[in-house]
């Protein structure tokens, strides 16, 4: 019985350093993420559409990264697409296959296109030409490692765009976030040594 135990405490101590020098998440390396989040409108004169993203960051410490990434974002009410640049962070709680992790993104994004302008009407933009503006995206998720160097990741992440939309109880055109709630969904690939 002494025997048995003292083989085991050999064992399981043998194994933890193997299992603390395995990093997910490998210091001087990098993340790229492509994703894609439908969403759907959140408060008053908000509107839901798709965004697809990619993001390279590179890695601080084993679970911090920092980087920037574009986009390209519908939204389906007010009838514009968005081209975002952004710079963006991710925080992951644990140096594991599967981890729970925050994400932020802030920067500026640039009209494409807009349909739905001078209707004076609720989900309608002014008129003018807007440059860049505002673009906020915090959210919340996990990841998964398929390989210690790929995998896939989920998270609810709430997209704020600075519009110039038309204020219902004003009657008038004024800037405002647009906020959309979205369930993202993203491949990384992480890159040792870039």
């Amino acid at each position: 019985m002494a025997l048995s135990k003292l083989l085991l405490s050999v064992l399981l101590c043998g194994a933890t350093p193997s299992l603390a020098q395995t990093s997910f998440d490998p210091p001087g390396g990098c993340l790229n993420v492509i994703d894609v989040s439908p969403s759907k409108g959140l408060g008053e004169s908000g509107a839901g559409g798709i965004s697809i993203n990619y993001l390279h960051e590179a890695f601080q410490s084993e679970q911090f990264s920092l980087g920037a990434g574009i986009g390209y974002n519908h939204h389906r009410k007010y009838q514009f697409s968005a081209l975002p640049i952004f710079l963006s962070t991710h925080y992951f709680f644990l140096d594991r296959r599967f981890s729970p992790f925050v994400n932020l993104r802030a920067g500026g994004f640039v009209m494409l296109n807009k349909k739905n302008a001078g209707t004076n009407e609720k989900y309608s933009l002014s008129k003018e030409k807007q440059g860049l503006s505002l673009y906020l995206s915090p959210s919340i998720g996990i990841k998964m490692h398929l390989t210690p160097d790929i995998g896939i990741s989920a998270s609810i992440t709430d997209e704020a765009y600075l519009v110039k939309a038309f204020h219902t109880e004003k009657h008038t055109y004024k800037n405002q976030l647009i906020h959309s709630l979205g369930l993202n969904i993203g491949v990384f690939f992480q890159i040792k040594g870039w």
